[in-house]
């Protein structure tokens, strides 16, 4: 039809001049087809078929000699303004059937959204929003997804000081977290990648928080290097800050994380189980805090493996601590192991004492809004002066009294430090070694995780040794205990 049409344009200006010289000047301000019936004549348009006849002639027989046909006169006559609006309208109809018969880019190729196209193009196969922002191309080998989220907090904190100790009240808003997240694949969906820009609470400088390149084997083998947080130790860990129960993480998981960290991670995964081991720099490698250069780590090397099974239900429940209404039973079981080496034959002799081992096991089990989860952690240090092993336990339970809105929950924290504050060159004695905390607080979702607000209360039934400010806890001085801390958070994530 687009060949046709543009021969028929052609053929329809070259008949029109042949006319030109025997037609009459005729008034046409406007193009006949906006004109009244009364003030024009009727005119037939060329058709496919009248045009098509024109492009092809009957050629003649061998031997015969072609007889000239006299041309007709025409039926209107028109006027150098006619004739250029005939030309324009033969010109939109022309690109119109251009746009309806555009075939679609062959497998493999780039796609065409980007481009000048017409209202009949599908663009959201190129761009749009599915849980993220996304442009990509049609055949799915580049893609790009932008997320952002935002966790705005108050805390207030009550503790007994002695005078000169300082304030035993402290509150006050924080914007706890904006990152801006990047995702997406390139040359193939395989070949894919993972980005955060974060920005400090406390100075509100921008960093890389985590970045990593994944890629997925035919034989299911998921392999990712990079900087991330780490997969194969602490479920808590494993899950993104946006999807938990709580305002934050919890204060076991302070103590006992090994964090982000900088490495190369390998993972397998079926229908029941996967397993994982990530050789990294050591624990907290990829931190902020950190100086991160090959030559300022402080480990040789370190590793974490990790198995998770699952007993019964869907892999997608693992991924964050909240039964949904709609979600069936799910159950879970996990167990990490972890071992750091340390840091021999530098400048700081106290990097030596940066050997230990951990591990830690964990259960969650989930149904129609009620969900229950138990871990228990445990560290050793392996350094000649250091002979000492720390405990953590952990249990949480909630349930949606309103399905998929409202959300109580109840959190109980033990933690034996064993007279240290931590293993390695970071650690300092502590009076008293053993820490009960109890939390209790409540969800409540406008859109699950996308929006949602959560009040929290958390009370220490003994000294805290160690600040973790996230959690609203201070450390106490003069071996006070009885720390109240209060925290509410609004969340969007989009």
């Amino acid at each position: 039809m687009r060949t046709t049409l543009r021969l028929s344009r052609g053929l329809m200006a070259a008949s029109i001049m042949v006319i030109l010289p025997t037609c009459t000047s005729v008034k046409a301000d406007t193009p006949y087809w906006l004109k009244s019936n009364a003030t024009t004549q009727t005119v037939s348009q060329p058709t496919i078929a009248d045009t098509t006849e024109d492009i092809e002639p009957e050629l003649p027989l061998d031997g015969e000699t072609p007889v000239s046909e006299p041309v007709p006169a025409p039926a209107v006559q028109y006027d150098n303004d006619s004739i250029e609006a005939i030309l324009l309208r033969l010109e939109e109809l022309e690109r119109s059937v251009a746009g309806a018969d555009a075939p679609l880019p062959p497998d493999g190729a780039p796609g065409a959204c980007g481009e000048a196209v017409d209202d009949c193009c599908d663009c959201s196969k190129c761009a749009g929003y599915d849980r993220g922002f996304y442009i990509r191309t049609i055949d799915g080998n580049f893609k790009l997804k932008i997320n952002g989220m935002i966790q705005t907090r108050y805390f207030a904190n009550w503790r007994e000081l002695d005078p000169g100790d300082g304030d035993e009240f402290e509150g006050g808003f924080v914007l706890a977290r904006a990152p801006v997240i990047f995702s997406g694949n390139i040359i193939s969906p395989k070949l894919t990648y993972w980005m955060i820009l974060q920005s400090g609470r406390v100075d509100g400088h921008t960093f890389m928080e985590e970045c990593r390149i994944n890629y997925e084997f035919d034989n299911g083998l998921f392999v990712q290097v990079g900087r991330f947080r780490d997969p194969s130790f602490m479920r808590e860990l494993d899950i993104s800050y946006a999807r938990q129960m709580g305002v934050d993480r919890s204060y076991s998981y302070a103590i006992f994380s090994t964090g982000v960290q900088e490495g190369i991670c390998f993972s397998k995964q079926n229908d029941d189980f996967r397993v994982l081991s990530f050789i990294t720099d050591g624990r907290h490698s990829g931190s902020v805090a950190r100086s991160k250069d090959f030559f300022q780590d402080n480990s040789d090397f370190a590793i974490s493996s990790g198995i998770d099974v699952k007993l019964v239900g869907d892999w997608t429940q693992y991924g964050d601590f909240a039964s949904w209404s709609d979600e069936p039973l799910a159950a879970f079981i996990g167990a990490d192991i972890h071992y750091e080496g340390p840091e021999t034959g530098d400048d700081d002799p106290a990097n030596n004492l940066n050997e230990f081992f951990a591990w830690t096991v964990d259960a969650t089990v989930e149904r129609c809004g009620f969900m229950a989860f138990g871990s228990v952690v445990q560290r050793h240090a392996l350094a000649d002066t250091q002979d000492f092993t720390q405990t953590g336990v952990e249990f949480m339970t909630a349930y949606q009294i309103i399905p998929d809105t409202i959300e109580p929950f109840f959190i109980y924290q033990y933690i034996d430090f064993d007279g240290w504050t931590n293993v390695g060159s970071g650690a300092t004695p502590v009076a008293d070694s053993s820490v009960n905390i109890l939390s209790a607080g409540l969800n409540w979702y406008f859109k699950r995780h996308a929006c949602k607000l959560t009040f929290e209360a958390s009370h220490a039934l003994d000294p805290i040794p160690v600040a973790v400010p996230y959690t609203g806890f201070l450390q106490d001085v003069s071996n006070n205990s009885g720390q109240t801390v209060f925290r509410t958070q609004l969340q969007l994530l989009f």
